[in-house]
């Protein structure tokens, strides 16, 4: 089996490599970029109107686990326009793109765009 040719096979992984990626957030020190912004922010911000602020500042795996769960959704919006744009197409034609979009995404988390205004 061809797993180019099989496009739900590279949407997973690269999606697990985002969701692994999450696991790096919490060791970025200052402010960081402003996709981590949005989604560390964004998914502080969700725990808290969720359940309490309290839980949210001292409850950091409930955070993490939304943040997660944040940037895995985030990556796959495009990602889905990629994924059905190119549904007549081969194989290859899904697979680059999409490997260059996880590349660009995760530079933006980690890389490109700092935050220099902090939250």
């Amino acid at each position: 089996m061809n797993l180019v040719a099989n496009r739900a096979w590279v949407f997973l992984v690269a999606a697990l490599v985002v969701l692994i990626s999450t696991a790096a957030l919490p060791f970025i020190t200052g402010y960081g970029t402003n996709l981590f912004q949005v989604v560390a922010l964004g998914a502080l911000s969700l725990v808290a109107s969720l359940t309490s602020n309290k839980f949210a500042d001292l409850g950091h795996w409930a955070v993490w686990l939304v943040a997660g769960i944040l940037n895995v959704v985030l990556f796959s919006i495009p990602a889905f326009v990629l994924f059905f744009a190119t549904r007549k197409r081969p194989g290859v034609f899904f697979a680059l793109p999409v490997s260059l979009w996880l590349m660009f995404y995760l530079a933006c988390l980690f890389v490109l765009f700092p935050a220099t205004d902090g939250p």
